[in-house]
């Protein structure tokens, strides 16, 4: 009997908890029918299948990779996918694990796989999709009757939580809200203000809502001055003047990765706008001053010039220094920035004294002591003895096994005329979905083909001491010179990790922890999986 591994899955907190258990249920009948054995269950509770940052899934996946399973089996394919940029190399790799997909709309036993994966790959994510859109017809119906179309604000309760069972201002809140306005137009900096309110421990909004902070809660200057022209902040929230506007902005996701979005800007024809004055906070004259001191503020920011074009201060300056971006404060894990022209803090505690590291070290001592720390690491024999071994252990099992992508090609070849051959005979029509398929079974097929006629020999084993001390004369060569050039081969050296600093125990000074990895060593064809070495630690 075969071992099967089951996975479940619901999309939102809205469904029933109960639904994972259905799932399993129906997933242990089809194992039952089919004759496999289960040895694993995964599941992952209200996320989305166009996203692949899902816990229960990746496991599932590294269990495959190590397989421990031969089958995998779920309720429908939708479970496991609603994005096909993910469900095609998914099930590829699978098929190269020699991995099964059992399902009551597809089994990737059975010739027909490979046109089913793409029909029913291509509803599900168009199922996704269509959910999207009638959610934002409804909400605009809701909003043009004058109703709560969503969201929450700080300064007011929300429509759930309130006895009218509408939004009423929290009069604790609206404190807050009418002293923030009050300190930004006598002058006060955003930062000040967050200080303030984190001194007199005034509760943050992200402390009233149900979600995963990437911070300690507490009160950031981010959260104050906010963006103007998407209306985020407190200073730009205009619910505060009882102007209520929905759709100022929309929520683009990646074509590759739903839980990844961008906001853009919708022009202010496509606004849903109403007035409300029970919902006023701040008065028009307070308003108004502070929007006199914004405009103010922004006809005063410099304009810089970036690679021969120029462009607005505000929107993030490029990284002079070569450890810009690459420093990460270990108690928060908020980013170390420069503060001021000389050194660097936690970004958390300088913009709202929201972290307990409150060390502030320079930028020349942090390039000194961590450039001689990597430096003399790179160059230690003994670190070079290891590099060597590691490297040529890898390069040996990758080039000890010949590829054989026979039976995929074979699949491949299949699916392309299957698809090619129902969308010419009018069987399928031709869209979007299909054509994106149909692209990358070509490409895949390419690629493995090219792989089978490249002979394993010509991986070469590299000149790993070379290659390891080239490393090092870069540093000198390279990094002070041109810091962009340099924070990439940082990255390299650093497997794209950033360097951590956290405050020793009598919080005197930093400590800097960092590891070494040999991806840059390796020849372009070997692939490698979390290859590295140890953190390494020294002090500030």
């Amino acid at each position: 009997m075969k071992a099967c591994a089951l996975y479940a899955r619901y999309s939102t907190e809205r469904q029933s908890e109960s639904s994972i258990q259905d799932q399993l249920r129906l997933c242990e009948r089809i194992a039952e029918r089919n004759g496999f054995t289960v040895v694993a269950r995964f599941t992952d509770r209200a996320v989305s299948g166009g996203t692949i940052e899902r816990p229960g899934y990746r496991a599932l996946l590294q269990a495959a990779r190590q397989r421990q399973f031969e089958i995998i089996v779920a309720e429908d394919t939708s479970r496991l996918w609603r994005l096909l940029a993910e469900q095609a190399p998914r099930l590829a790799e699978l098929a190269d694990l020699n991995i099964e997909v059992v399902t009551h709309d597809l089994d990737t036993r059975q010739e027909s796989a490979a046109v089913l994966s793409a029909v029913v790959g291509s509803m599900a994510e168009q199922y996704r999709k269509e959910i999207g859109r009638r959610t934002r017809r409804g909400l605009e119906g809701v909003a043009r009757a004058g109703k709560c179309a969503g969201g929450r604000s700080y300064g007011y309760v929300p429509q759930v939580r309130s006895e009218s069972g509408k939004i009423e201002i929290d009069q604790a809140q609206a404190e807050v809200v009418r002293r923030i306005f009050e300190m930004y137009a006598t002058g006060m900096a955003p930062r000040s203000i967050a200080a303030g309110l984190n001194a007199d421990a005034v509760p943050s909004p992200g402390s009233f809502w149900n979600r995963t902070l990437r911070r300690k809660t507490g009160w950031l200057a981010s959260a104050i001055h906010g963006d103007p022209q998407r209306g985020s902040g407190i200073l730009n929230n205009e619910a505060y003047i009882g102007r209520i506007v929905w759709n100022r902005v929309r929520w683009v996701r990646s074509a590759t990765d739903s839980s990844k979005r961008r906001c853009v800007p919708n022009p202010p024809s496509e606004w849903v706008v109403r007035q409300e004055d029970r919902l006023r906070i701040v008065s028009d004259d307070l308003w108004q001053r502070v929007k006199v001191r914004q405009s103010r503020m922004k006809a005063a920011e410099p304009t810089m010039t970036v690679r021969g074009t120029r462009r607005k201060g505000g929107g993030g300056k490029p990284g002079r220094y070569l450890f810009t971006g690459l420093l990460q404060c270990a108690e928060c894990g908020a980013s170390f920035v420069l503060r001021n022209r000389d050194y660097y803090a936690c970004s958390s505690h300088w913009h709202g004294a929201n972290c307990s590291n409150t060390l502030n070290v320079s930028r020349k001592l942090v390039q000194e002591i961590i450039l001689a720390g990597i430096r003399e690491d790179l160059s230690d024999p003994a670190v070079i003895q290891e590099v060597e071994r590691a490297v040529r252990a890898l390069v040996r099992q990758q080039t000890g096994r010949k590829p054989n992508h026979g039976k995929r090609i074979g699949e491949l070849r299949g699916e392309i005329d299957n698809l090619t051959d129902a969308i010419a005979s009018g069987m399928l029509k031709s869209s979007p979905a299909l054509a994106q398929r149909l692209q990358a079974a070509e490409a895949e097929l390419a690629r493995l083909e090219a792989a089978q006629r490249v002979a394993p020999a010509s991986i070469m084993v590299p000149d790993v001491r070379k290659r390891f001390l080239g490393m090092v004369g870069r540093l000198e060569d390279v990094l002070m010179r041109d810091p962009e050039r340099g924070r990439e081969s940082l990255r390299e050296v650093l497997e794209g990790e950033r360097i951590k600093l956290k405050p020793d125990e009598s919080r005197s000074f930093l400590v800097a922890e960092y590891a070494l990895g040999i991806r840059a060593l390796l020849p372009a064809d070997t692939v490698v999986a979390g290859a590295g070495f140890e953190p390494a630690t020294f002090g500030l």
